[in-house]
């Protein structure tokens, strides 16, 4: 049965999709196609994945002759393609709005015969603040609309919070920074934000996404994975970790639409910079 299901992983050569990927992979289900526009960033997938029956497209969800040639025969939509930087958003309002809602609506126009469609909104769709928040909750309310207009099909919405380690996050960043300069810019040491970790998250979105008993009038939140950091405690714990002698950290402020505390379903224990730092030798071991 896995066998013939039809998967499409939107944003798939990305951090999260690839770990989507590969938790799809490990379950046996072998139909699966991604879609990404940077073929740089899938020829890397397809370096992390490994030998596969995964189909790596390229191609961008806004595309309106790709995407109903790729819809008609899929089963199950993971859609984790979206621009996600708050402060380029703020400066872009333009193509945030063309990519993360009329890239999702083209996708959501075309999945008639698609039988579970799973959205990965964000936190930042909580208490919107910001264009990223604003194209991502406005997203929300379009799938969920889905449920009406194609009543046989099932779309669910599910808010996940800041990935630790994705390409491009914080982490990241400060990586580069470190190799470069050693030192690392953060923008307010008392900002508190919420994390799961990337294996974890995916794990969750396929559980979630693909269990027949998800209400599409529920939004899923991985709140008992989820974890909740101050950043002045993760920069000093990154740079204990990573830093060489004499590593600095420079506050810079907040940029464009961030917010101090981001919102969540509920609060969330603060991380300790100890457990911060054992999380981060934890990823240096398996480097």
């Amino acid at each position: 049965m896995k066998k013939q299901i039809r998967i499409l992983v939107t944003g798939g050569s990305g951090s999260l999709g690839r770990n989507i990927i590969k938790r799809l992979l490990s379950l046996g289900y072998k139909n699966i196609i991604s879609i990404n526009r940077d073929e740089n960033l899938i020829k890397e997938a397809e370096t992390e994945i490994g030998p596969s029956p995964v189909q790596f497209k390229l191609g961008d969800i806004t595309d309106r002759q790709l995407i109903p040639r790729l819809m008609q025969d899929i089963d199950v939509v993971f859609h984790a393609a979206a621009l996600k930087h708050v402060s380029l958003a703020e400066q872009n309002p333009r193509e945030v709005h063309r990519v993360n809602v009329g890239g999702l609506l083209n996708l959501l126009d075309n999945s008639a015969s698609t039988k579970r469609f799973v959205h990965i909104s964000s936190d930042k769709a909580i208490g919107v603040m910001n264009c990223y928040g604003g194209t991502k909750l406005l997203g929300e309310y379009l799938v969920r609309e889905s449920n009406s207009l194609y009543p046989s099909n099932k779309y669910i919405v599910i808010r996940c919070p800041n990935f630790f380690w994705s390409r491009g996050s914080v982490l990241d960043i400060w990586r580069r920074q470190l190799a470069l300069y050693n030192k690392i810019k953060m923008t307010d040491p008392q900002m508190t934000r919420y994390f799961v970790t990337l294996p974890d998250a995916a794990n969750f979105i396929v559980r979630t996404g693909l269990n027949v008993n998800a209400n599409p009038e529920t939004i899923y939140y991985p709140l008992e994975i989820t974890r909740k950091f101050m950043l002045g405690d993760l920069a000093q714990a990154f740079v204990e970790v990573y830093g060489k002698k004499g590593a600095k950290i420079i506050a810079t402020g907040p940029l464009p639409g961030e917010k101090k505390h981001e919102d969540y379903i509920a609060d969330v224990k603060l991380t300790s910079k100890a457990l911060l730092k054992k999380l981060l030798i934890q990823d240096v071991k398996k480097s």
